[in-house]
């Protein structure tokens, strides 16, 4: 497994990034995970990353030359292929509910940082009647970005299964991304030991508290008064481990 990250160098080398070393890359959170599995890390500039589709490439490239079978995953696995995962986990959602004689939800929400979950999640409750809404909560870019991508792995797994129906209503809420991509805020992190100490469902900074802390933020406000909301956690525990030095002053 080759993993690509991104951090701030002088240059790259040939092309697939600087084989990361324990300075670069420290043994905590994803790293910490990566090094376990046995898993080459390469270090990327930031110009790299825009062109991160052709560095991938030249990688997968060398490895076919050394006689090997790579596949490229895409950034979060959002591909049409990629988006089976969440549209399969709506049938399991729709299991549950027809087990306990639920209802279906008013809205889905979930992290947005790929469009991959989103593509899935609007398809799979579309097909399994889990919801009408989908409530895709940014956790970088912006609502313009997020449309065009999701449409995008929208098609692609259509294209994979022409029985797959039109997805259920979405949309990309870009309020709580805070100022920038895995930068959390004060009230964010407070929202998340909240969470954790009501409900003992431990978040991460990156992604999902900033989803939870949107769903907080819209109850505050009144926007959910009346409607069943399926939160969906999508992982990431290793970047709360990762950071926890930033958390000193809600847990006081």
């Amino acid at each position: 497994v080759l993993m690509l990250r991104v951090v701030e160098l002088e240059d790259d080398d040939d092309g697939v990034g600087v084989a990361a070393t324990a300075e670069l890359a420290p043994l905590s959170g994803n790293v910490l995970i990566d090094r376990m599995v046995g898993a080459d890390i390469r270090l990327i500039t930031r110009a790299s990353y825009a062109n991160r589709s052709d560095v991938m490439q030249r990688a997968a490239l060398r490895l076919e030359q050394a006689g090997r079978r790579p596949y490229i995953i895409p950034e979060g696995g959002s591909n049409g292929l990629g988006a089976f995962g969440y549209i399969d986990a709506m049938d399991e959602i729709k299991r549950q509910l027809d087990a306990t004689d639920a209802a279906p939800f008013d809205v889905v929400v979930h992290a947005c940082g790929s469009g991959g979950t989103a593509a899935g999640v609007a398809l799979g409750a579309a097909r399994a009647g889990v919801a009408t809404q989908l409530q895709a909560i940014a956790v970088c870019d912006d609502e313009s970005y997020f449309r065009g991508v999701i449409q995008r792995i929208i098609d692609e797994a259509r294209a994979l299964d022409p029985s797959l129906p039109d997805p259920a209503a979405w949309r990309v809420d870009a309020r709580f991304k805070g100022a920038a991509y895995a930068v959390s805020s004060e009230p964010q992190r407070r929202d998340m030991v909240a969470t954790a100490r009501l409900s003992g469902l431990l978040l991460d900074p990156v992604y999902t508290g900033k989803a939870m802390h949107g769903v907080w933020e819209m109850s505050r406000s009144g926007e959910l008064v009346g409607k069943r909301v399926l939160f969906l956690h999508t992982g990431g525990l290793p970047g709360l481990l990762a950071d926890g030095d930033t958390f000193a002053a809600e847990l006081r």
